[in-house]
């Protein structure tokens, strides 16, 4: 098992970083609670952990486990001879949290319960020992499970990173291509005919294969950081900015008419062209426009790709005006400028 988590870090890791080199194994000591009640033998649990483990706290009562237990905690040892409580219950309560359905969970039983540890295995324990507790078989369970809780972390977090990577642009920081037409077409499939529909906006940058020509495509790429975090400002927190292109840009507005979008595409088209932007390389300063198609639905039975082509249509239509405007395709009339620069 410890083998075939490191192959499927190693696979995640060329994924999200670039290269299948290992990640060093953590041997850091861990923080661990102990379910047991108060005496002789937890005392000797706890000597035994103290040299694997950053802290090992105690609740002498089931009660007491369940306001200790969190997801800082790497390893839960829990004695089926708790007096207060269901011991197996407590199991089914930790795997049914959020927060402490990774934790491992080593049982402490003895001959006479083994009833009660099968049924604790079934509920998602994942390791036990049987009493008398050998101090050797204790540590080398407890370390296998925390090396073991350890792995599956990372592994968690390679996967994340890996699916973030898939569906955000690497260079701006913003939902890609493959992304926002999955979003926007389940916004379509649930919308239902009335309200204002859904909104969305198409632009690019006028004349970009200039800046690129004539200062570089580092100074491109500044343009293009630059000019997502304008979008970002510009917009409400519920709409979804992106890039779909080398210098277009859609941005997705639910629950948007053609008025709301249009004014919301005048306002962007002014904070990029009433600032120039920042080269950092070359510490110098650039005018630069943007030119926006905006269209809207609301019509559930309109296609993404019908939506789309409008607001790309209206998009050309902006640039072949004269670029630095904004203009809107209403689904049930032909293209109509709704914002001029002058």
């Amino acid at each position: 098992m410890m083998e075939e988590l490191r192959l499927r870090e190693d696979v995640c890791g060329r994924f999200s970083s670039g290269n299948g080199a290992e990640a060093t194994e953590d041997n850091s000591q861990a923080r661990i609670l102990l379910v047991q009640e108060p005496g002789f033998a937890s005392t000797r649990i706890v000597e035994t952990l103290n040299p694997i483990a950053e802290s090992v706290v105690q609740a002498t009562s089931c009660a007491e486990a369940q306001t200790l237990i969190e997801d800082s905690v790497e390893l839960a040892i829990l004695s089926l001879t708790m007096p207060d409580g269901d011991p197996p219950r407590l199991v089914s309560q930790w795997r049914a949290s959020e927060a402490t359905r990774q934790v491992p969970i080593l049982l402490i039983a003895g001959d006479a319960e083994l009833p009660r540890l099968a049924k604790g295995l079934d509920l998602g324990a994942t390791d036990y020992l049987i009493r008398p507790v050998d101090r050797n078989e204790l540590l080398a369970r407890t370390r296998t499970q925390i090396r073991r809780k350890r792995l599956q972390d990372r592994l968690r977090d390679n996967y994340h990173r890996s699916l973030s990577l898939a569906l955000t642009d690497e260079l701006t920081g913003l939902y890609n291509r493959r992304y926002v037409l999955a979003h926007l077409g389940e916004l379509l499939a649930r919308m239902s005919d009335g309200g204002n529909g859904t909104a969305v906006m198409m632009f690019d940058i006028d004349h970009f294969k200039q800046v690129n020509d004539r200062y570089g495509h580092a100074a491109g790429d500044d343009v293009l950081r630059e000019l997502a975090e304008r979008s970002l400002r510009q917009v409400r927190s519920v709409d979804l900015v992106a890039r779909i292109g080398g210098e277009e840009f859609l941005v997705v507005m639910p629950e948007t008419n053609l008025a709301g979008a249009a004014v919301v595409a005048d306002r962007l088209r002014l904070a990029v062209a009433d600032q120039p932007f920042t080269l950092h390389g070359q510490k110098k300063k650039l005018p630069v426009t943007v030119s926006i198609g905006a269209a809207v639905t609301n019509e559930s039975r309109e296609s993404l790709d019908a939506l789309l082509k409008r607001a790309d249509d209206a998009l050309y239509a902006a640039k072949n005006g004269g670029r630095n405007r904004v203009v809107a395709a209403s689904p049930s009339m032909g293209r109509m400028p709704v914002a001029i620069a002058s």
